[in-house]
């Protein structure tokens, strides 16, 4: 039975490893994903679709460009619009940025296809992310394909007989098509800021980018704006989707700690075997004036070595299944994803914090059950 309890632990202990190592490295693939998506900072504002600046916040900002020279500020002017290619249309975000985002976006590293540099298509122009894309059947950007932006165009002059100019259009070039995460793809396209806004008449960006991740900086930030903005860095942008998936590894977690718990308890079955097979032993010690907590001691170390036993089998087996997967790779994520094999992270506090759920179910039952052992041999 002593068998049966080590590798129920061993098996606890090794699931609880590989678990734990295979949230952190999904969790860690897709923060990488991110990564180019989000910005390291983003002030948006905390009520209304624009981020209203006053001349003492530029002044600011002027001045924390100042303290911070490699932190670069970027206006971005969002806005909602119906794209249309001959009879397929998409629904998406126009962004109207300088250059400096898609620098520090990396979309020309992101590219699936590009219209020649040499082409002079001026400023009417449109980069699309593939998802964007592909609701609008455009699949090759050389030569550059043209698409229609639609805005409405509600105001007090709009009825129903004049519903024709209650849109705004415009015709533009298809420059670059990329790619560079699944959401951001099929919900942005990147325009120049100078013919968004004069399109949507947007006095306002609808947010600030912050390329710079100093704590100092934000924390700055956060006491001149306060209420007036929401600061949030790049896994707070997305706090949804990891709230969600750190509320899965919780979930997860728990049921293999009752996994170990069940496992445990085989350590009551194995003492109590071990002193039914040693009574007379027992006795002997008694009659030689051996207490009842130095017994109780003798089949505590005895459980804690099961428990130990367990704890290193199990560390080990998952430590080596981790290595395999991570340099050999076994489990793979299916065809379509970004990587081939599922991703995996050695850390040790994953270590640690298997260590401390293990050793601390394992020592509570092993004392739980050294006082139940001595109490049934008393009574037989």
């Amino acid at each position: 039975m002593s068998l049966t309890a080590l590798v129920g632990l061993a098996l606890g202990t090794a699931a609880m490893t590989v678990v734990l190592s295979a949230f952190a490295g999904l969790e860690d693939l897709v923060a990488d994903q991110f990564e180019d998506a989000n910005p390291p900072l983003k002030i948006s504002p905390a009520n209304g679709p624009y981020l209203a600046l006053t001349a003492e916040d530029s002044a600011f900002l002027n001045s924390e460009a100042d303290r911070y020279p490699e932190a670069v500020f970027e206006p971005v002017f969002e806005q909602r619009v119906l794209l249309a290619q001959g009879e397929n249309q998409h629904i998406t975000y126009v962004l109207g940025v300088s250059d400096e985002y898609v620098r520090e976006h990396r979309l020309n590293e992101h590219l699936l296809t590009q219209a020649d540099p040499g082409l002079d298509l001026g400023e009417n122009t449109l980069a699309l992310g593939a998802g964007v894309a592909y609701h609008l059947g455009v699949s090759n950007a050389n030569p550059p394909p043209i698409v229609t932006v639609y805005l409405p165009k509600i105001d007090a002059t709009t009825t129903a007989l004049n519903l024709r100019d209650a849109v705004r259009a415009k015709n533009v070039f298809i420059t670059s098509i990329h790619t560079v995460q699944p959401d951001y793809d099929v919900h942005k396209a990147i325009a120049p800021k100078s013919w968004v806004q004069a399109f949507t008449g947007a006095k306002h960006p609808s947010y600030l980018e912050v390329y710079d991740d100093n704590n100092a900086l934000r924390k700055s930030i956060e006491m001149y704006f306060g209420d007036r903005a929401t600061i949030a860095d790049r896994l707070e942008q997305e706090a949804t989707l990891f709230k969600v998936m750190r509320s899965e590894r919780l979930v997860v977690l728990a049921i293999l700690a009752f996994v170990v718990v069940l496992a445990s308890f085989g350590i009551v079955s194995a003492l109590t075997i071990i002193a039914l097979e040693k009574k007379s032993d027992i006795y002997t010690l008694w009659s030689m004036g051996t207490s009842n907590s130095q017994l109780r001691s003798i089949f505590f170390k005895n459980g804690l070595l099961i428990v130990l036993a367990g704890w290193a089998v199990g560390l080990s087996l998952g430590t080596t299944i981790i290595l395999i997967q991570k340099y050999v790779g076994v489990v793979s994520l299916g065809s379509g994803y970004i990587q081939e094999f599922y991703p995996v992270v050695l850390s040790w506090k994953h270590y640690l914090l298997t260590t401390t759920i293990v050793l601390s179910i394992g020592t509570t039952i092993s004392m739980w059950s050294t006082g139940k052992v001595i109490q049934q041999i008393k009574e037989a």
